[in-house]
């Protein structure tokens, strides 16, 4: 496997053609023969960085009859004030919540589930993310127990 693994990268990195425009039709390693080296990685990540790039976003959710509504994995409690009405949950990255909207003001503020909270030694954040990434498929085939599915967070529709 390592010999016929290895013949593979020198054929693809050495002698084949490379038809990307930055390659011009050599391989790889003719075109670039040395390469800057990549920065080392962090001894600590902050697991909750996704959350400033949606800072402000808003999410549109149809209140259940029990006064919850959905977003990505997480059940939020609206209220039964507002169940079968539409609101608007607005990230407030900040401070880690959600701005619940309805009818041009703020009913509710929602803690965000699911983070973490603090910076992780990088080895710890990969263990973390292995173990969710074994139990996604779980999630998935967990029944369902509302009737209609939301859009994830990360859905081009939300």
């Amino acid at each position: 496997m390592r010999e016929v693994t290895a013949a593979f990268l020198k054929h693809y990195n050495e002698e084949r053609p490379h038809q990307g425009r930055t390659c011009g039709n050599v391989p790889p390693r003719v075109a670039f023969p040395t390469l800057p080296p990549l920065p080392a990685l962090p001894e600590r990540v902050d697991p909750d960085a996704w959350l400033t790039p949606l800072n402000r976003k808003l999410y549109l959710r149809h209140v259940g009859r029990d006064g919850c509504v959905d977003l990505d994995l997480a059940t939020y409690y609206i209220g039964p004030q507002l169940a079968g009405r539409t609101v608007l949950l607005q990230v407030i990255a900040e401070s880690r919540q959600f701005a619940v909207w309805h009818q041009d003001q703020v009913v509710k503020l929602l803690p965000l589930k699911g983070l973490i909270g603090q910076e992780m030694a990088l080895s710890d954040y990969l263990k973390s993310i292995q173990q969710e990434a074994l139990a996604a498929p779980r999630r998935s085939s967990a029944p369902v127990h509302r009737k209609v599915r939301q859009p994830s967070l990360w859905s081009e529709g939300a």
